[in-house]
């Protein structure tokens, strides 16, 4: 695409081309390279912070600038009320005091399916984020926000919490601030703190996914936070369903899991595979992983948990307890048991593509679609 093929007001906004946003998926799998990528293809990437201290933060965002010089964003969970152990993970694991019969059940998963035990949390690869709950505290989330004011990208993003405390600094320090949601209640509160725009998220998106069904979510959150804009995540994977966002009320969309089954993505082939191989029942919603629930590809691992009669373990706990399994599971080649997250969404998926194919793709369907297609559909009078 030379130039633009439609515009939406996320595309004023932020002074992009196209109304695509690429969802922060973290740990390291929405980074500098895939954020510089989906920026320079004239969406904008937003760079995962969720578990990196400022100085990492820092680094990720001179790391992005020598990539691209177009938009991006940056995404952190805000100040927390989590229990903070240490950002190491084996000292985590001292003083996690995990219940005798979580420990039993998981070591005997592992030796019953030849999984070795490997705590060494550098041995992880990008996107296993049970690994990264155990640092998420209510002082991290202090000094990413510090650091956020400090780097000024053009959008900040909170993942979790409500950033209505910064909104006046980022806004004297030129930064949009989006929030994520999964409830009408809770993008009523952020709206009502001045955010820019909030980011809809239905039970299909991937991760940390809420209940709620982006087709029940999407317009109930544009009908109660107007005039405030609404960017929508969960099942986004082509054109057809960005234009359903579109009609749904939103002004642009939240893009995850496409983005993982990208060339520029440093996942492993493994998990783009898995991703391009998914049904619309591959996935589960459960608290297996890191101890809230997230939206993965099914496991050997869920189902047994869900047999065991055990309760899944709070974040971080949950995370502390399965990170050494996680780790090994990708090492012994029982990738579902590593946790590849992504959305239901997968199922549309077919195929790995460059970032800047799948947003020219996604552009020209939905352009063909509400502008050629829908009219043949609907007529009036």
């Amino acid at each position: 695409m030379s130039k633009p093929v439609f515009r939406t007001k996320l595309c004023d906004m932020l002074g992009i081309d196209y109304p695509i946003m690429l969802a922060a998926m973290a740990p390291d799998v929405s980074d500098p390279r895939l954020v510089a990528a989906v920026s320079e293809a004239g969406g904008i990437g937003v760079l995962a912070c969720a578990d990196k201290s400022p100085d990492e933060m820092r680094d990720l965002v001179k790391e992005v600038k020598k990539l691209t010089g177009k938009p991006f964003g940056i995404d952190v969970g805000l100040p927390i009320k989590a229990k903070n152990f240490t950002t190491d993970y084996r000292r985590a694991l001292e003083l996690a005091n995990l219940p005798a019969d979580h420990v039993a059940f998981r070591d005997g998963f592992m030796a019953d399916n030849n999984i070795p035990y490997d705590d060494d949390t550098s041995h992880a690869t990008p996107g296993m984020s049970s690994i990264a709950a155990y640092k998420l505290s209510y002082e991290l989330g202090q000094q990413q926000v510090r650091a956020v004011l400090d780097l000024k990208p053009t959008v900040f993003v909170s993942a979790l919490g409500d950033p209505s405390f910064m909104v006046k600094d980022a806004h004297a320090a030129g930064i949009r601030v989006m929030s994520v949601i999964g409830k009408t209640k809770d993008a009523i509160r952020v709206g009502n703190g001045g955010v820019d725009a909030v980011i809809a998220t239905g039970t299909a998106a991937g991760g940390h996914s809420g209940a709620v069904d982006g087709t029940v979510l999407v317009p109930a959150v544009s009908e109660a936070v107007a005039p405030t804009p609404v960017v929508a995540g969960g099942g986004v994977t082509n054109g057809r369903s960005l234009a359903g966002m579109l009609a749904l009320g939103a002004i642009g969309a939240w893009v995850g899991s496409r983005f993982i089954a990208s060339e520029e993505c440093s996942v492993p082939d493994w998990y783009k595979d898995k991703l391009v191989g998914a049904t619309d029942t591959s996935t589960v919603r459960n608290r297996w992983f890191t101890g809230k629930t997230t939206r993965h590809i099914g496991s050997e691992w869920d189902r047994q948990c869900d047999a065991s009669g055990l309760e899944a373990l709070p974040m971080p706990e949950q995370g502390i307890l399965v990170t050494p399994m996680t780790i090994g599971a990708a090492q012994a080649g029982r990738y579902e048991d590593s946790g590849i997250y992504c959305g239901q969404g997968a199922a549309r998926i077919t195929e790995v593509l460059p970032a800047a194919t799948i947003i020219k793709e996604m552009i020209e369907s939905a352009t063909e679609i509400l502008s050629r297609e829908l009219p043949t559909r609907v007529s009036f009078g």
